[in-house]
């Protein structure tokens, strides 16, 4: 089982459409015997949590895992150089940024020419950039100066997530993308992954798009095993709550809980219902 870990739930930003909705941090030690036990179990472990690198401790985490790429909103990195000698020695090679071009002003988010400062020093240090993209009903027409400008970074990968309506984002339903612009955004990725070989860029919707037409994610779509939330993927906050996915941390989608080393698996989620992303069938 692919077991997500968040370990803190604390952020120097506060984006307005921020999915997060679990509170508290776990103690850095903790969170290392955590991995132990995981990996010992023979589960994959991804680290996670809202701005990591307000603890650099968590750090060894990574490195137990076998984690090499870290999320970050850029901020502590553009104050503190010496924050990448910290992940190279943890074995951190490639790190995870977020532009939500067209859209960040409107979303609070942390501002693009910081997090533009932070790819271009990163780059310089040879570090391998993803640039991860929210896509609302405001930016989605526009993925392909999305892709220029990713390549303009020397990005290796842009990954879009589509808005989800909940956490701090369940008051900006308009943001929200209907399924014809749904289709549209899939277009544009198809028309650009011909412009764009994967040796230049890697252009890679998240899986909380739904499955694309033709694709195989929409054959397993119609076998009712698109989505692997709670049997093959679980997360794990910092109270040892157990949820199906990252997406859907509110108390009402607890599932389970982690107990002396085990995932504890109490109940389904939507009577095992998986032809879609399950974030957009819980709202």
């Amino acid at each position: 089982m692919q077991v997500c870990l968040f370990v803190n739930s604390e952020c120097n930003a506060r984006c307005k459409h921020c999915c997060l909705s679990y509170s508290g941090s776990r103690d850095p030690e903790d969170s290392l015997k955590i991995v132990k036990q995981l990996r010992d179990n023979r589960h994959k472990v991804i680290i996670a949590g809202s701005e990591i690198l307000l603890n650099p401790e968590y750090l060894k985490s990574y490195q137990r895992a076998g984690q090499n790429y870290l999320l970050t909103n850029g901020i502590i990195l553009d104050r503190d150089k010496a924050t990448y000698d910290l992940l190279r020695k943890h074995g951190i090679e490639e790190l995870g940024l977020s532009i939500h071009f067209g859209i960040q002003r409107d979303l609070g988010s942390v501002p693009e020419d910081l997090v533009v400062r932070v790819i271009k020093e990163s780059r310089r240090r040879e570090f391998r950039i993803k640039i991860t993209t929210t896509i609302t009903s405001g930016n989605y027409s526009i993925i392909e100066q999305m892709c220029e400008k990713a390549t303009g970074l020397d990005a290796y990968m842009i990954q879009f997530f589509r808005f989800v309506s909940i956490g701090r984002g369940n008051t900006r339903g308009e943001l929200a993308l209907s399924p014809e612009q749904v289709d549209e955004f899939f277009a544009q990725v198809e028309e650009l992954r011909k412009k764009y070989p994967k040796s230049i860029l890697e252009i890679r919707p998240h899986g909380n798009f739904g499955p694309r037409p033709g694709s195989k994610g929409e054959r397993l779509a119609k076998k009712n095993r698109y989505c692997p939330a709670g049997k093959d993927l679980v997360v794990i906050d910092s109270q040892n709550r157990v949820y199906g996915c990252p997406f859907c941390m509110s108390p009402e989608n607890v599932i389970g809980r982690y107990e002396d080393g085990k995932i504890v698996i109490e109940r389904g989620i939507l009577k095992g219902k998986r032809d879609t992303c399950i974030a957009h069938l819980l709202i």
